[in-house]
């Protein structure tokens, strides 16, 4: 997908004038859907601005802003042109001479600019993650550098998201978040790998709660019958979704006609494409009768529009994906926990518990861990462990039993 175009303006800050009635005016650059405003070393007042503006320009003094601002806009141009892709990091870098700025070590910047980073590579969720972590950050103590992450200081953080009362597994996330930034700062050589914090600092890891549904809930789910068009399609979907090896709704969305061959479904995760350079495996599913009638039902029957499903359309920026999965999602979720009510089941059965119900389902069925891997697209078994529940009550009930049965 080619890069949104880059626009450079100028803007007059017109909120605040100063003594004289003259308003900064500022650099604008402009790729959707972010803008930046940066200030220049000019000043005017409203009806100057105008003039400025104008063709006719006469004052002299007019004149040698506008010329100023002329020089302004050709060097960011220059700028932009070189940058492929686009990066408001790299153009500030650039346009400000700001050398010292590559080896800056105020925390935010290193947050920043890997935040960017995940928004050009269109990792849009990763990117809101660690955005949710830097203000985290910034509401716990503003303005840290580098070398104000001492062990000291993460337990003093631990300790405040814990009493504010953030869980185990979100201090994990922004723990093993930061641990990347600070990694990423030695590896540039900006710090010392002596002064690295995470030696003597061990990162709380919660086990996951598991999500999966019980066989007998599961066999609700399969066997209900939905009265109205919404409740068909959000059950549709989530079953779908689990008997389809588990598929992530961001991947279900993104799907298109040809990546079903026969009765086999393959895809690569969007998650995967996103982090792998090499050894992109596709995940090969077999679609039984339920799935592909779920696929005959809810299908697109829109010919211009290239996905199997109609959720997305052509030409959207990998934010508006996101957004739109998200939206999609919480749909989907709503529908559900009205069908839960209705079937009176007690668990939430949210897209997610989809995924892990598939797991555990094959699990209990005796199938290996390896196989559930493979079907996940997960690289390591301690992840794919992770997703699989625990042995269900009935079981550890008769486990109990038999210590009295000797």
């Amino acid at each position: 997908m080619e890069q949104e175009k880059v626009t450079v303006s100028f803007f007059l800050d017109a909120s605040r004038p100063n003594s004289e009635g003259k308003c900064l005016i500022k650099l604008n650059i402009y790729q959707r859907p972010i803008k930046k405003r940066y200030a220049t070393k000019y000043h005017a007042t409203q009806e100057e601005w105008k003039k400025i503006n104008a063709s006719n320009l006469r004052d002299e003094d007019l004149k040698k802003i506008k010329k100023g601002l002329h020089d302004i806009s050709s060097k960011a141009e220059k700028v932009i042109a070189k940058l492929v892709p686009f990066s408001f990091v790299a153009f500030e870098e650039a346009f400000f001479n700001k050398e010292a700025a590559k080896h800056s070590t105020t925390l935010k910047y290193w947050f920043d600019k890997y935040i960017e980073h995940l928004k050009h590579t269109g990792q849009i969720g990763t990117a809101i993650s660690y955005n949710t972590t830097l203000n985290s950050i910034n509401d716990f103590r503003k303005n840290l550098s580098l070398h104000d992450i001492t062990p000291a200081l993460l337990n003093d953080y631990e300790n405040h998201l814990l009493k504010n009362g953030k869980s185990i597994s979100t201090v994990g996330i922004y723990m093993r978040q930061l641990r990347a930034i600070i990694n990423q700062a030695i590896d540039a050589n900006v710090i010392s790998s002596d002064k690295y914090p995470f030696k003597k600092y061990q990162s709380p890891a919660g086990r996951n709660i598991k999500k999966a549904l019980s066989e007998a809930d599961l066999n609700k789910l399969l066997a209900y019958k939905p009265t109205t068009a919404d409740k068909q399609k959000a059950i549709d979907f989530w079953l779908f979704s689990y008997l389809c090896n588990g598929m992530n709704f961001a991947d279900i969305i993104e799907l298109k006609p040809d990546n079903i061959s026969g009765n086999f479904l393959h895809f690569i995760r969007a998650k995967t494409k996103r982090t792998k350079k090499k050894d992109l495996r596709p995940i090969r599913v077999g679609l039984n009768a339920r799935a592909l009638e779920i696929i005959s039902r809810q299908k697109n029957t829109d010919p211009a529009n290239p996905y199997l499903f109609p959720i997305l359309e052509e030409g959207l920026t990998p934010l508006t994906v996101k957004h739109r999965c998200q939206r999609f999602i919480k749909w989907v979720n709503n529908k559900m926990e009205s069908i839960r009510k209705e079937l009176e089941i007690e668990q939430k059965i949210g897209t997610y518990s989809a995924r892990h119900s598939f797991s555990t389902v094959l699990k209990r069925k005796g199938v290996s861990t390896e196989f559930i891997k493979e079907s996940l697209g997960h690289s390591s078994l301690v992840t794919t462990e992770n997703y699989l529940d625990s042995f269900t009550d009935d079981v550890k009930l008769q486990y109990a039993n038999l210590l009295t049965q000797l």
